[in-house]
């Protein structure tokens, strides 16, 4: 089995193998590196009736292409089978980059192009040549791989660290129910979604109201940042409840996870939200929350 080089803009993995593991190295194109800064995008526009031009309703971001060009010089036929195995796969994998090991984007594998020189040795067959690997990720952003840098043990760490905005773990996350808030650091490009978990129903007779404040101590007014939720009994099966603001729903949840039943009957005010960028905090009123779960989204 060959062994390649490994570290920053030469190593990577998708789907959990490493890139030297496989006998490849990554390698610029020329004496640099290609890289699409952002997604591809997708304007809004309709054509003005009866005039010139079109109007512009803004743009949404469809999917990231990444292509990877490889060499490798000491493939034999067992190596060259499991490029095929790896990067063959019909299912969605990691792909993570040496150089930004905090973020990753879930790809699908296109098809691999590589060019190559067959040498005969000893009854073996031993390939070298270069090739490309191209991805599609249809979410077009990634996600944090962890959350704190703390969770990392990359030695490159103090090289990306800033970059990705992240903390230490200790100050957020953690649910203060003296104070009944939860302190909150979005270190992402982006606002994000997120599920708050509560075990048992909702018992008080004023309900639960749960609120977002973009920096700690400040308000924000009733239109956004908050939601209201009436008091109401579990359904079968359920043993507490999340608030899922990706799916915009109220979910009943089990051992294993959301159940299908749903409690959005019982908004009172408000709406769904997403964690603004930097810090912030969540306030809760009359039921503690057991969990907060989010990723970091980046570019």
């Amino acid at each position: 089995m060959a062994i390649a080089l490994k570290g920053d803009f030469i190593g990577f993995s998708f789907n959990g193998y490493r890139s030297e593991d496989l006998g490849i190295v990554r390698v610029s194109d020329g004496s640099r590196y290609n890289e699409d800064l952002l997604p591809t995008s997708q304007d809004k526009t309709v054509q003005v009736p009866g005039g010139d031009g079109f109007y512009y309703f803004g743009s949404d971001y469809t999917q990231k292409q990444i292509s990877i060009n490889i060499a490798f010089d000491n493939l034999n036929e067992a190596d060259f089978r499991k490029l095929q195995q790896v990067f063959g796969t019909k299912e969605l994998g990691k792909l993570i980059f040496d150089e930004k090991p905090y973020k990753y984007y879930m790809v699908k594998s296109g098809k691999p192009q590589l060019k190559y020189i067959c040498f005969g040795k000893e009854g073996e067959r031993t390939y070298k040549g270069e090739g490309t690997l191209s991805f599609i990720a249809y979410y077009p952003y990634a996600k944090s791989v962890y959350k704190f840098l703390n969770e990392y043990e990359n030695s490159n760490k103090n090289e990306w660290a800033e970059a990705s905005g992240m903390k230490v773990s200790g100050i957020y996350d953690i649910i203060d129910k003296t104070n009944k808030l939860i302190p909150l650091w979005n270190a992402g490009d982006l606002e994000t979604d997120f599920l708050l978990k509560f075990e048992g129903a909702i018992t008080s007779k004023e309900g639960l109201q749960i609120n977002i404040n973009p920096k700690i101590g400040e308000t924000v007014g009733n239109k956004a940042g908050h939601i209201r939720i009436l008091p109401f009994d579990l359904k079968s099966n359920d043993i507490g409840f999340q608030i899922n603001t990706k799916t915009n729903l109220i979910e009943g949840i089990d051992n294993k996870g959301a159940t299908g039943n749903l409690y959005n009957a019982y908004i009172s005010e408000g709406d769904f939200f997403k964690i603004p960028l930097g810090q912030s905090q969540l306030s809760f009123d009359n039921l503690a929350p057991i969990e907060i779960i989010y990723d970091y989204i980046y570019y």
